[in-house]
């Protein structure tokens, strides 16, 4: 692992499989639970209001955002952003390393990562969760997909997709606290089961600024 450099492994394998993955995705009947809790994340919002869709992939929450609300759109993979930018040509596309943000602080309403954290080495989700927060208007919330078990690695063969791929993340509980050390409070923190593995599990977390 010494010397293993996470962020390349994850920007090379999703723009590797970037077409793949999409096929696979649009192969698996949605449950309509990522849009129940987009809905719970922005429904309180004001038209216009700003979400940060970090992490975003090819672009489908971006586009369900970006019917009534403006969206920042942040990946580490170029050829996610490209199919993005047909998915959600309304959204403001940004090639960034996630713990690298060139926003101001202060500059969203709402902060959707979904799938996105547990990519980044666990040791630095502390930080990127008080940036996050800092980059929230108080009064604002964060939907936060997380790990349910601590685990790190790395799987060869991605669902069988050709690319290497990364994950760090700690533990339910582990999470939890981290988020509340941000300065968050908690609203809801529920595992839930993987729906596009059929295995495994993530932790969901809806937690606010306080006012």
């Amino acid at each position: 692992m010494s010397s293993l450099d996470p962020k390349r492994v994850v920007a090379e394998g999703y723009d590797r499989i970037a077409e793949g993955l999409l096929g696979r995705r649009r192969e698996t009947p949605p449950s309509g639970r990522k849009l129940a809790y987009l809905e719970r994340l922005t429904g309180r919002l004001a038209d216009g209001a700003w979400v940060l869709d970090l992490g975003c992939g090819p672009g489908e929450q971006a586009a369900w955002l970006s019917t009534r609300l403006r969206v920042a759109a942040v990946d580490i993979s170029r050829a996610q952003l490209n199919l993005a930018r047909s998915e959600a040509p309304d959204a403001a596309l940004v090639l960034a390393d996630m713990c690298s943000l060139p926003f101001k602080l202060g500059a969203f309403d709402a902060i959707a990562a979904i799938y996105s954290i547990i990519h980044v080495p666990r040791e630095a989700h502390e930080p990127l969760l008080r940036h996050l927060y800092e980059l929230l208007r108080p009064g604002c919330r964060l939907l936060a997909v997380l790990g349910a078990h601590a685990w790190e690695g790395t799987e060869e063969d991605w669902l069988g997709l050709g690319a290497e791929m990364y994950w760090s993340h700690y533990g339910r509980e582990e999470n939890i606290e981290m988020i509340e050390r941000a300065g968050f409070r908690i609203e809801g923190a529920k595992v839930e089961a993987d729906e596009l593995t059929g295995s495994g599990a993530h932790l969901f977390v809806l937690a606010d600024k306080p006012v």
